[in-house]
């Protein structure tokens, strides 16, 4: 005789309670899995598939029925000789559901068998509705009183029968507005309470974005959002969540650049890089720049923004043993940054150099500003429009992405002495800026105004 603990190891077909109509369900499913499918009729098949359909309906409600039942007598865990805390928490222990499924499987078990939903029970016990259909009526009737989600019910299993769960769901919503106006309204002022946008930093230097938007504030995002997360054409290789990050980001720098966005403390909101003129060089050793609460932008990325960006400059002093113990002193003027090869000094003492030219906050050294000189703008509005008129758009080959998707990117870099004029001027959408900076591409403009491109020897990345 077998103990209550080893309950789950039997055979199948060997229990407690009925133990004849579980086997009999098995030797039928055992049958219908030796059976050579290829070789049935296509229309015999066809018809197959939707009576196996109907059965699977009716056995997904008499598996809910008896979860009722289990949920009602308190006997989730009665197998092992003992009492779950929940019937969901034995759920998901034993059949290892997540926990959204298994408290809305408890939930649409109540609700048709404990609670207002007979004529839906009935429907899926029938094999005329899904669980995926019972489902959508259970959650979206779950804040009606019983009386109301009962003299509704028909018409909602009228419709079940008619459309798809996720179509079902939004009538049902629309429908549970009218059966219940001062419900409706108390669930929208909370779910208006629980809307919030989270974004943090996280370790690998990318930012976390999670939040929750009312019904308008979300239709209001996607239509904003949805002409800006098109594919950009028939090679356009970025998934879905990338091209909708991809809009967010667009859609936010559109409002920084146009000035449509209300002044903090007398400036217009910008993104701010804080970066060393040896990082903008691209010299070894350098560190990236810095975002603020953000973090670290890498050498690279601070070169791209600085094509097309307005710069600063700001002329600092760092006093040698003001640094703390990271400092390290090194030839030419204070703060500034051995140009020998990283090998050559050795990681430790690299990374101790570049430590001193970290921000404050983070440990680096104190700087004192000695200047600070006008904002200027890299490429000036006219030459903006010059290139808007010459080029069109991106001029990476292959993309015709927009103008308004580009920045002006220089061919030869600014802080490498390029100069920054037509000639030297080209542009590119985002994303080929990136490639062209991060990537490894190299851009070239023959004599005929035409651009190629082909791979460049990756600039050192900074410590």
């Amino acid at each position: 005789m077998h103990s209550n603990t080893h309950s789950d190891q039997r055979p199948a077909g060997q229990g407690v309670g009925r133990p004849d109509r579980v086997a009999s369900l098995v030797a039928a499913m055992d049958e219908l899995a030796a059976e050579d499918v290829d070789g049935l009729a296509e229309s015999a098949l066809a018809e197959e598939l939707q009576e196996l359909q109907r059965v699977q309906n009716r056995l997904d409600g008499q598996w809910l029925r008896r979860l009722a039942a289990l949920d009602a007598q308190g006997a989730a865990g009665a197998e092992q000789g003992e009492r779950a805390a929940s019937t969901a928490a034995w759920l998901r222990r034993r059949l290892r559901m997540s926990a959204s499924a298994a408290s809305g499987t408890v939930r649409a078990a109540r609700a048709l068998f404990r609670g207002p939903l007979t004529r839906t029970a009935e429907a899926l016990v029938a094999g005329e509705l899904s669980v995926a259909h019972v489902r959508v009526l259970a959650d979206g009737t779950h804040d009606l009183a019983p009386r109301v989600a009962a003299e509704a019910e028909p018409v909602l299993v009228e419709l079940a029968g008619r459309l798809d769960p996720p179509h079902l769901r939004r009538a049902v919503a629309q429908l549970c507005q009218v059966a219940d106006p001062e419900g409706a309204d108390r669930q929208a002022a909370r779910h208006l309470e629980r809307r919030g946008l989270w974004l943090s930093p996280t370790w690998a230097g990318m930012v976390a974005v999670g939040g929750l938007l009312e019904p308008e504030a979300g239709a209001t995002v996607l239509a904003a959002l949805e002409p800006l997360a098109r594919p950009a054409g028939a090679d356009d290789a970025r998934t879905g969540s990338q091209r909708t990050a991809d809009a967010l980001t667009e859609l936010a720098r559109r409002s920084l650049e146009g000035g449509w966005l209300p002044k903090a403390g007398g400036v217009r909101p910008q993104l701010l890089v804080t970066v060393e003129l040896e990082t903008l060089l691209g010299r070894p050793g350098a560190v990236g720049g810095d975002l603020g609460w953000v973090g670290p932008l890498d050498a690279e990325g601070c070169r791209r923004l600085a094509c097309d960006g307005a710069v600063t400059r700001v002329l600092v002093s760092r006093r040698p043993g003001d640094g703390g113990p990271g400092e390290r002193p090194v030839p030419g003027q204070p703060g500034s940054i051995s140009q020998e090869p990283v090998a050559a000094q050795g990681l430790q003492a690299s990374l101790r150099a570049a430590m001193a030219l970290l921000p404050p906050t983070l440990g680096g050294a104190p700087c004192q500003p000695l200047e600070v000189g006008r904002a200027t703008r890299v490429v000036a509005p006219a030459q903006r429009a010059a290139l808007a008129v010459r080029d069109g758009g991106c001029v990476f080959p292959g993309c015709d992405r927009p103008l308004a998707w580009c920045d002006a990117h220089h061919l030869w870099h600014w802080v490498d002495g390029g100069p920054t004029d037509l000639a030297n001027l080209a542009l590119l959408c985002r994303a080929h800026h990136r490639e062209v900076h991060e990537g490894g591409w190299r851009l070239i403009r023959g004599p005929d105004g035409r651009f190629t491109t082909s791979r460049s020897p990756r600039r050192p990345r900074a410590a």
